[in-house]
């Protein structure tokens, strides 16, 4: 089974790298870190939420990926 890594480079703030079970859960983290940062919950249409996720992040000073891990991978 793969795991999922997500990790943040947010410019000013201390990188995040969080291993999930699953994708959905990375997203999930992924879109509690946006709210938390901008204090405002994210729209409940998924592609407005998507789109304000990636609003967020500055490609010139900020980035995110969510990347599988292939099982037995340290």
């Amino acid at each position: 089974m793969n795991k999922f890594v997500l990790f943040i480079r947010d410019h000013g703030a201390k990188d995040v790298l969080d291993f999930h079970a699953d994708e959905a859960s990375a997203h999930k983290a992924l879109a509690a870190y946006v709210t938390q940062k901008t204090g405002r919950d994210l729209p409940t249409d998924a592609d407005a939420a998507a789109e304000a996720i990636a609003a967020y992040f500055d490609p010139a000073r900020t980035f995110y990926t969510i990347a599988g891990i292939p099982a037995g991978t340290r």
